[in-house]
């Protein structure tokens, strides 16, 4: 059986792939959880000098909304002396 000769060499896919994935891995979660880090007094200098925004009186008119349910006497399902099983047969 002959073989077909690829022309280019598997090794270097595979270190091409591995370098690649090293640096999809580097840009995607080891830069940014390196550049997220900054010391705990700047932030906490950040957090001192936030305000909050001043709140909003908002009128909601109606004041009170009711909600009336009404059920129907019937029950949509039920069953029949006819079609229910016999206490003593197991099915």
């Amino acid at each position: 059986m002959n073989r077909y000769p690829t022309s280019t060499p598997r090794a270097i896919i595979a270190i091409a792939a591995a370098a690649l994935t090293a640096a999809t891995l580097g840009l995607a979660v080891i830069l940014p959880a390196t550049m997220d880090s900054v010391n705990p007094d700047a932030r906490a200098l950040a957090a001192g000098k936030a305000v909050a925004p001043a709140p909003l009186e908002v009128a909601i008119h109606p004041a009170r909304i009711e909600v009336i349910g009404v059920r129907e006497p019937e029950v949509a399902s039920s069953r029949d002396k006819e079609n229910r099983p016999a206490g003593d047969v197991q099915g």
